[in-house]
C-alpha cells in the first residue's frame, strides 16, 4: 500500500510543470550517485579521490550530493579516477516547441 508520501507525489506529478522539474532534478542527482556508486564500488574512500582529483572531502561530498553545483572538470576528473567516462550528447530535442531560459523570462 503506497504511503501518504507516495500519494501526495504522485498526485503532484500529474503537474507537467512538477514532472518536468522532478525528473530533471532526478537526472542530475543520478550522476552524483552513479560517481559515489563507483567509488564506493572500487573500495576507495572520498579522501583517496579528493587527493587523486585535487579537491577537498567536503568538496567531493557535495559534488555526490549536489553534482549541479560542481564543474565539467571536476565531473570529468572524478569520472576518470574511478574508471568511469561522462559522455555528454547534444541533439534535438523531441519537442518541437524549445522551452525558454530562465534568463529569458520577463519579471
Amino acid at each position: 500500500m503506497p504511503s501518504s508520501w507516495d500519494r501526495y507525489l504522485n498526485e503532484q506529478l500529474k503537474n507537467p510543470r512538477v514532472r518536468r522539474a522532478f525528473e530533471e532534478e532526478a537526472r542530475i542527482l543520478n550522476v552524483g550517485q552513479a560517481l559515489a556508486g563507483a567509488r564506493k564500488k572500487r573500495g576507495l574512500t572520498q579522501e583517496q579521490i579528493a587527493r587523486r582529483i585535487g579537491t577537498s572531502a567536503p568538496q567531493l561530498s557535495r559534488t555526490e550530493r549536489r553534482p549541479e553545483h560542481a564543474t565539467l572538470r571536476t565531473l570529468w576528473r572524478y569520472a576518470d579516477a574511478v574508471g568511469m567516462e561522462i559522455r555528454f550528447t547534444l541533439r534535438p530535442s523531441r519537442s518541437t516547441k524549445p522551452r525558454p531560459s530562465k534568463a529569458g523570462r520577463a519579471r
